[in-house]
């Protein structure tokens, strides 16, 4: 098992997402369970886990933004307006 320490520090220098699923496992049983590393480490690990989302899905191309015409970009301005 490990330490408080060495959540931190495997959670700091690695990325959660290529380690192999054993430490993974690891970690995140400590992370749960540890009253005193806990909150942080939890927050490190969801922080990682959304930026390995976000760059799966821009190396996909599934967030690029579609294109307004001219004519809804005019509808925008004018909800925007008012």
């Amino acid at each position: 098992m490990f330490t408080c320490k060495q959540v931190s520090k495997a959670l700091h220098k690695d990325d959660l997402a290529k380690m192999s699923l054993f430490r993974r496992v690891c970690l995140k049983l400590h992370v749960r369970l540890c009253i005193f590393c806990g909150k942080f480490n939890q927050q490190v690990i969801e922080s990682q886990d959304m930026c390995s989302c976000y760059k799966k899905h821009v190396s996909q191309g599934i967030l690029e933004q579609p294109k307004l015409g001219p004519t809804q970009k005019e509808a925008l301005k004018d909800l925007l307006r008012e």
